[in-house]
């Protein structure tokens, strides 16, 4: 089984009056960043449902700016989109404090580990790390979303924010059932994010996706939640006996990535990671 997160490919969605071209360039990126070979424009095209015109045009654009290149008869992501990503900022700091902490818990357990950030409604992957050894299935792209609800990194994040703001949350969501153990109510959400709070930590238990079983943590800065970090197991690799330690080596490793980010804000080496 190999596993991709939601991609919403509706580019209307979400947007106000007069931001259309602005939203279907940012789309198009989105789509090239997301494909590991160059993306060909009958393809943009048909996935973000574009007329040819309309995608040619938006392409060239782009093109002349630095955004995209052309390689192998397709495009792909251009000097310009690669400056940006790795242009110094707050979540490029926090990227590279983790990478190493990551990198090293995912080969001392064999399993994915992730980095999240809330991203309004949704968790965002700020970062992966794949062991060689690791199950192919669990496949996450960098920059794809997950619902709050359906995720050990969303729950963590959810249990951070206040009441009000988890409420306001519960109205605006929209419970897709994922798979049968999906969470399907806010009074059940809540009741899970107080053993969050009781117990440092939060689980999905192939909620989000059949036959893949995480556990997250809390990455604070200062007491402030400001992400959450994850392992993920093939259910038939996860030792519900080990759980406890499968915690502490997250909690650990939060631990440390939370010491490098204080002595980087210490030395103010970066701006605020506060929300």
């Amino acid at each position: 089984m190999r596993v991709i997160l939601m991609e919403n490919n509706n580019v209307s969605a979400k947007v106000p009056d007069g931001a259309q071209a602005v939203t279907r360039a940012f789309s198009i990126l989105e789509l090239v960043l997301f494909e590991e070979s160059p993306v060909k424009l009958t393809d943009i095209t048909e996935k973000l449902n574009l007329h040819r015109n309309t995608t040619y045009r938006l392409v060239r654009t782009l093109m002349a700016m630095g955004y995209l290149e052309v390689l192998d008869g397709g495009y792909v992501a251009g000097p310009k989109t690669i400056a940006i990503g790795r242009a110094p900022g707050p979540k490029n700091l926090l990227l590279r404090k983790c990478e190493p902490h990551l990198k090293g818990l995912c080969t001392v357990l064999g399993e994915v580990t992730n980095l999240g950030i809330l991203n309004g409604d949704e968790v965002l992957y700020l970062g992966r790390w794949e062991d060689v050894h690791a199950n192919p299935g669990i496949y996450v792209r960098i920059g794809q979303q997950a619902p709050l609800y359906a995720s050990a990194l969303g729950k963590v994040l959810l249990a951070s924010l206040s009441d009000d703001e988890r409420q306001s949350y519960y109205r605006r969501c929209n419970w897709t059932q994922y798979t049968p153990h999906t969470v399907a109510s806010p009074a059940q959400l809540e009741d899970a994010l107080q053993e969050v709070h009781r117990r440092g930590f939060a689980e999905d238990r192939e909620e989000l996706v059949p036959e893949i079983h995480c556990i997250a943590v809390p990455l604070r800065v200062r007491g402030l939640t400001i992400a959450a970090i994850s392992v993920a197991f093939p259910a038939s690799r996860f030792e519900d006996s080990r759980k406890l330690e499968y915690v502490s080596l997250l909690a650990d490793t939060a631990d440390a990535i939370s010491a490098d980010l204080d002595l980087a804000q210490a030395h103010g080496t970066t701006q605020p990671l506060f929300r």
